[in-house]
């Protein structure tokens, strides 16, 4: 009987160490929620930073803003 309890028990402990996930990390922040939101020169509009559009060093939300 013990030594039946004790393969059950190794074979659970496998199984955990080796095929169960373990999700120990916190969730990876894909940098969208740290994106830098940059306003706008001409109608100070929030843009993120990959959006904007740059001319002389100031940063512009969209074409009519950037041409006006």
């Amino acid at each position: 009987m013990l030594k039946i309890l004790l393969l059950i028990g190794v074979v659970v402990g496998v199984y955990f160490l080796f095929f169960k996930k373990k999700n120990l990390k916190p969730p990876s922040s894909d940098n969208s929620q740290e994106e830098a939101m940059i306003p706008c020169a001409k109608c100070s509009t929030y843009v993120s930073a990959k959006e904007s559009l740059m001319r002389d060093g100031k940063y512009y939300c969209c074409h009519e803003c950037l041409e006006a």
